[in-house]
């Protein structure tokens, strides 16, 4: 059993201050930890949808997730302000042409679709990619949201 006095020891709180100053290097390692598990999630959505359609097109939802595990990992967004105001009204357009084509496509469709069927229609990818345009731009520019961000993160 350990006592007070293993506790007091010199070497004991030297090796507890190591093991907090690498959890706290670990964590801001990581820079958007939502932009991260975002790109997460669509690069294994497109992982799923690709093995289901065997489509080609597939890899461009797996490259556009791993940009943003890259992003989220390496970059962020509050660093490269104008590449996020940039990259965000890129989406907003891609988002537009998506929401439209999806719902030109609505009349086309004979059954209901399945979940991953409908994660796989253009219209969900086109309103994802106006709302992850929208929150690219506000956050740009917003000194709330980049606050937020530094605190969350524990950036300096």
């Amino acid at each position: 059993m350990l006592t007070d006095e293993y506790f007091n020891c010199k070497t004991s709180k030297k090796f507890t201050e190591t093991i907090i100053s690498r959890k706290i290097n670990i964590e801001i390692k990581m820079k958007a930890k939502i932009t991260f598990f975002i790109g997460l999630f669509v690069t294994l959505l497109g992982i799923i949808q690709l093995f289901i359609s065997y489509s080609h097109i597939r890899f461009i939802t797996i490259s556009v997730g791993l940009f943003f595990i890259i992003f989220g990992w390496k970059i962020g967004w509050t660093k490269y302000k104008y590449f996020t105001i940039l990259l965000g009204h890129i989406a907003v357009v891609i988002g537009t042409i998506l929401t439209s084509y999806g719902l030109y496509q609505i009349h086309f469709i004979q059954r209901m679709p399945s979940i991953i069927e409908l994660l796989d229609l253009p219209l969900f990818w086109g309103i994802f990619t106006i709302f992850g345009g929208n929150c690219m731009i506000k956050h740009s520019y917003c000194s709330c949201c980049i606050r937020m961000h530094e605190e969350r993160n524990k950036l300096k």
